[in-house]
C-alpha cells in the first residue's frame, strides 16, 4: 500500500485498517467472541516511571515537564558537551527548536534559570522523567529501521546556597534501592554504619566510581573531581554498564543557564534497571 502525499493522516497501518473499516460500514462486521482471553497492563517502563515519580516527589523534588525539542547550543554547547550527532529539524520553527533532545539536563537547568523568584535558602529541587531520542541505525519499528530509538530517563538538579552533592548522591542511592538493586560489597564498605540490607534483586549491583575529566562526553558538565559514574551490573550484561552520572556542575554550565546558585544534578538511564 503507498500512501500519497495528500493523505497526511495516515502515520501508521492502524489508519488503513481503519479507512478499510470505514468503507465497509462498521455496523456491517460481524461481531465475534475472541478466541483469546487476555488482560490489558501498564507497560513496565512506564509503571516504573509512575512509581518513582511518587517517590521522588515524596522526597521534596517538584516534578517538572519541558520540552522535547532544544537548541543545540543548550543541547551541547552549554553543558559544554562536544556537538555529536542528534535527531534534527531540517525546518525549525526558531534556533530553540533545532533538535531533539539527547539529555533531560538542559530542560531542568531552563526551569531554574526562569523561577529566580523562587525561594533557594532552603535547597530548590526540580526532576523530570522523560525520554530522550538518540541516533541508532539498528533500531527496528514495525521491519522498519527508523535510524533513531527513544531512551526513558530520570533526571533531577538541587540548587542552593550550597552545592547539595550529598543530597543528589542520597538520591541516586534511594533511586537504585527502590529498583532493588544492591550496591556492591566495596561501595558498602566505604558507607561506614550508615547502610541497611533491604530486598534486592538477584544478580544485580551497582556501584560508583569517581568520572575523570576526559573519560566521557558528559565530564565537562560537572566540577573536575565533584563528579561520578553509576556503574551497573546485571545477570543482562556481561561486563558493568555505565547507566548515569552525577555531581556538582560547572561554573561555566551554570552562567550559560544564568543560575546564581551551586547546583548539582543526577542523570540516570532507566531502561537498564529493568
Amino acid at each position: 500500500v503507498t500512501v500519497p502525499p495528500t493523505r497526511s493522516d495516515i502515520l501508521h497501518a492502524v489508519d488503513i485498517a481503519e479507512d478499510i473499516g470505514i468503507a465497509y460500514g462498521y455496523n456491517n462486521i460481524v461481531k465475534t467472541v475472541p478466541q483469546t482471553c487476555t488482560v490489558g497492563r501498564e507497560q513496565p517502563l512506564n509503571q516504573l516511571g509512575d512509581l518513582l515519580r511518587e517517590e521522588i516527589g515524596r522526597a521534596g523534588y517538584v516534578e517538572v515537564l519541558t520540552h522535547g525539542l532544544c537548541s543545540t547550543h543548550d543541547n551541547f554547547t552549554a553543558l559544554r558537551r562536544s556537538i555529536t550527532a542528534a535527531v534534527s529539524l531540517s525546518n525549525p520553527a526558531n534556533v530553540e527548536y533545532e533538535v531533539v533532545r539527547t539529555t533531560l539536563l538542559p530542560g531542568l537547568l531552563k526551569c531554574l534559570q526562569h523561577n529566580k523568584s523562587a525561594s533557594f535558602s532552603g535547597g530548590f529541587k526540580l526532576f523530570e522523567i522523560s525520554d530522550v531520542v538518540l541516533p541508532d541505525n539498528e533500531n527496528v519499528v514495525s521491519q522498519t529501521i527508523v535510524g533513531a530509538r527513544n531512551s526513558r530517563r530520570v533526571c533531577a538538579t538541587y540548587s542552593g546556597p550550597t552545592s547539595g552533592f550529598e543530597v543528589i548522591h542520597g538520591l541516586v542511592d534511594r533511586i537504585m534501592c527502590l529498583c532493588e538493586v544492591a550496591p556492591t560489597k566495596e561501595y558498602v564498605a566505604s558507607s561506614g554504619t550508615a547502610y541497611v540490607k533491604v530486598h534486592c534483586k538477584e544478580g544485580w549491583y551497582y556501584t560508583i566510581r569517581e568520572l575523570k575529566q576526559g573519560t566521557s562526553d558528559v565530564s565537562g558538565t560537572y566540577f573536575p573531581g565533584r563528579a561520578a559514574e553509576i556503574v551497573l551490573m546485571s545477570p543482562n550484561v556481561k561486563e558493568p554498564m555505565v547507566i548515569g552520572s552525577f555531581g556538582i556542575l560547572h561554573p561555566e554550565v551554570l552562567g550559560s543557564f544564568d543560575i546564581s546558585y551551586p547546583t548539582s544534578a543526577v542523570e540516570l538511564n532507566l531502561d537498564s534497571l529493568l
